[in-house]
């Protein structure tokens, strides 16, 4: 399964671009497959990796539900890259969606 990368730099961040968690949150009870992970906050060498090859200080990993759950709510949120599941991090934390 792809996942959809959406990396955002700080400075996006101070601008409000994470109000996408408060606004998929709502759906993700309904939909249990709805995921988007970002790369644990402990994991200093994955998130420095994931920024050099994605350009953003924070990047987030949306599956296709979520993905297409954004598009239904009109977030316009500007993915940079698709990448398969493997690619994931493998510590990361899920930011929307329940737990695994």
């Amino acid at each position: 399964m792809p996942y959809h990368v959406l990396p955002l730099t700080m400075a996006q961040v101070r601008q409000g671009a994470l109000a996408f968690q408060r606004q998929l949150s709502p759906a993700a009870p309904d939909g249990a497959e709805l995921k988007v992970y970002s790369a644990s906050p402990f994991d200093m060498e994955a998130r420095r990796q994931l920024k050099d090859r994605f350009g953003g200080d924070i990047v987030y990993f949306f599956n296709d539900a979520a993905r297409q759950e954004s598009t239904r709510l009109n977030l316009n949120l500007d993915f940079k890259a698709e990448i398969p599941e493997e690619d994931l991090p493998r510590r990361r934390t899920v930011v929307v969606g329940k737990p695994e």
